[in-house]
């Protein structure tokens, strides 16, 4: 949900019965054009949670490995402050698109093959961003302020993803009661997922106005 212009990321991960392993939740952006941010070199998160998890995860983008099954976007992990906002810096080259779909964790780091890093195409314009609580039980209760792009080649450039500062965000409307708000294009939603990746899923149909989402249900 939002309020206030602040991203509210709230829930709760739990074993999947059947594997008896964490599943996760997820909270994205969808739909929009995204400013070009490949002249910078790192998402900043002005974010604040306000209890200790250790499951934070980001990703953006839809690339997707060839063998990858559901693993799609460039993901990294992330440790938000508790209990006050701060910014939290995560170099592009900390992502990677080789990760394991049952698990969140990268298989293969950007450093160790730069096929997997962010390619220019996604950096111009990253077109959705998730935030997830992934692989590890707990609560996940999160504020998000904003999401930029720094270390931008003209000095003090900074890029806004989410947040005030994108005035086709400054407003919104919730369209349904489980967790879909509109920014101006942009969609934030939250729900639940199982860690197992079937075949066959739950298709979540929302107002004709919003693209279809589709996941993995509990």
């Amino acid at each position: 949900s939002v309020e206030n212009g602040v991203g509210i990321f709230y829930g709760e991960v739990v074993d999947v019965p059947f594997l008896k392993a964490p599943g996760f939740i997820t909270m994205a952006t969808r739909g929009g054009k995204y400013p070009d941010a490949s002249s910078c070199d790192s998402l900043k998160l002005t974010v604040m949670a306000k209890e200790a998890y250790e499951g934070y995860r980001i990703s953006f983008g839809n690339a997707h490995v060839r063998g990858g099954r559901f693993a799609f976007g460039y993901k990294a992990d992330f440790d938000p402050p508790v209990g006050e906002f701060g910014d939290v810096i995560i170099p592009f080259h900390d992502f990677s698109d080789k990760w394991d779909d049952a698990t969140g964790d990268q298989i293969v780091t950007c450093e160790e093959n730069s096929r997997y890093c962010p390619d220019m195409k996604t950096l111009k314009n990253m077109k959705t961003i998730s935030i997830w609580g992934e692989g590890v039980n707990g609560t996940v209760n999160l504020e998000v302020k904003s999401i930029s792009a720094v270390g931008c080649v003209d000095g003090g450039k900074v890029v806004f993803l989410f947040g005030a500062q994108r005035s086709n965000i400054a407003k919104f409307s919730l369209c349904w009661s489980e967790g879909f708000a509109v920014f101006g294009g942009l969609i934030f939603a939250a729900f639940l997922v199982q860690k197992w990746r079937r075949r066959t899923y739950h298709k979540i149909e929302t107002h004709k106005y919003i693209p279809v989402v589709d996941g993995y249900m509990s």
